[in-house]
């Protein structure tokens, strides 16, 4: 069944195992936010639902669902003591979760069932007359999150409103910062057996020069799908690159990932890479400090 048409408890079910299984590939230690990238890369159900954006009855903005359920799936999983995490400090697998045979693991069983338990001393411990009801619970981000997710919508949002020339630019200014040099030749032969552009990229540190091409898709409704790949990879033949780069403002099938891994070297790079590269090479923002106070200025004190 499609995790849309889960229950609330069915849907945090369902990102259990992914969850863990992300983890353990990384070798037990992720950022919250990177165990959401890589979890949507894994399953296009999940990247699906994560893009759903709905209302809130209580406040009437909006909000992703797949945020709060993600929260409680982590929360239960440290409940039975597979993670641990601070506010400040990444999500960290334990012995217990590092060991964990993740494909034989009976979640509704051995992770719902227990967890409700939890969920209850939480219940009495904020002084409530009832169970915590995680179906209607909406748990509010950390301050830091909420701004990197404010700055990653408009962004992506900006670019979508790109036309396909300027998000072509774009891309080709992102790949520049990235050591590319793309050559006049290179432009030239935009959209001229499925590439955008064909430059070179030089290893400062054994002078080895690769030839690089690249491919431009602004999708704002479907992924990229394994024919585009084949396609592109097609085209890197074409033109004897030694690696190309496929660049999206959307995100990439699964199907059409194994097609990048199993042909010539290809680099995917999707919506969530390119925050993080716009961000890493401050390509068209500026970067902006501010402050917070600290506990000092909020609590009352004895002592004066």
């Amino acid at each position: 069944m499609n995790i849309k048409e889960l229950s609330s408890e069915g849907k945090i079910a369902y990102l259990i195992k992914p969850i863990l299984k992300v983890l353990q590939e990384a070798g037990g230690q992720l950022e919250r936010s990177e165990i959401k990238e890589r979890i949507v890369d894994l399953d296009d159900q999940i990247a699906e639902y994560a893009e759903i954006v709905k209302k809130s009855k209580k406040t009437g903005s909006e909000y992703k669902e797949f945020n709060f359920k993600f929260n409680f799936a982590i929360k239960d999983l440290y409940f039975n003591k597979l993670l641990t995490y601070t506010d400040s400090s990444p999500i960290t697998l334990t012995d217990k979760g590092l060991c964990l045979d993740v494909d034989s693991l009976d979640v509704q069983k051995d992770i719902i069932e227990t967890s409700k338990k939890h969920w209850e001393e939480l219940s009495q411990n904020n002084k409530k007359n009832k169970v915590v009801d995680i179906s209607d619970s909406e748990e509010e981000p950390e301050e830091e999150e909420k701004i990197k997710d404010g700055f990653k919508e408009k962004l992506l949002a900006a670019i979508a409103k790109m036309t396909p020339k300027k998000f072509e630019a774009f891309s080709r200014a992102l790949l520049n910062r990235m050591g590319v040099e793309f050559t006049e030749k290179g432009v030239q032969i935009s959209n001229d057996g499925g590439i955008d552009g064909y430059g070179y990229h030089t290893d400062v540190n054994d002078f080895r020069t690769t030839r690089v091409v690249i491919q431009c898709k602004r999708y704002n409704v479907a992924p990229v799908r394994e024919p585009e790949i084949n396609q592109f990879l097609g085209a890197m033949n074409k033109y004897q690159a030694d690696y190309g780069v496929f660049i999206t403002n959307g995100r990439f099938t699964n199907s059409a990932r194994q097609a990048a891994r199993e042909g010539s070297p290809i680099t995917l790079i999707d919506g969530n890479d390119l925050v993080k590269l716009v961000i890493k090479y401050e390509l068209y923002i500026t970067p902006v400090k501010t402050y917070v106070l600290d506990e000092f200025y909020n609590t009352e004190s004895n002592l004066f």
